[in-house]
């Protein structure tokens, strides 16, 4: 039997101002190559959706998306609720998926109009592809 290894990556998100995009960069510390496998954020605050104010979340690595992205609105996944966590389904993005030593896993947070308030935690979890 192999013994796969596991990475976890995890950052929190604490916006600087309503309304503004904000992005966050997180570097793969290990030596070898590793896949992203699951993706979550856990808001530590409730924000209420809005038609027009909106965020939409999304982890990329470089102009790729890697994950599903959410928009938190009315006609989006709805409000986000603290300590609800949302899972992102992984993207059939191929060779993105991967991250080698010093890439960056990027957390992309747009907003339309004046925006929302967004704060919490991601988590990311990944398995080594090669050493």
């Amino acid at each position: 039997m192999s013994i796969q290894a596991k990475c976890i990556l995890q950052a929190e998100l604490s916006e600087t101002t309503v309304g503004t995009g904000e992005d966050h960069y997180l570097t793969m510390p290990l030596e070898g190559e590793w896949q992203l496998e699951a993706c979550y954020f856990t808001p530590n605050a409730a924000t209420t959706a809005h038609a027009s104010n909106t965020a939409t979340l999304m982890v990329k690595q470089g102009a790729t998306e890697v994950v599903t992205q959410q928009v938190v609105s009315t006609g989006g996944i709805g409000s986000l609720v603290a300590g609800t966590t949302l899972t992102f389904a992984i993207a059939t993005a191929g060779a993105s998926l991967v991250f080698g030593k010093g890439d960056n896993v990027h957390v992309d947070v747009d907003k339309a109009a004046s925006g929302v308030a967004v704060l919490g935690d991601w988590t990311f979890g990944f398995r080594q592809v090669a050493s």
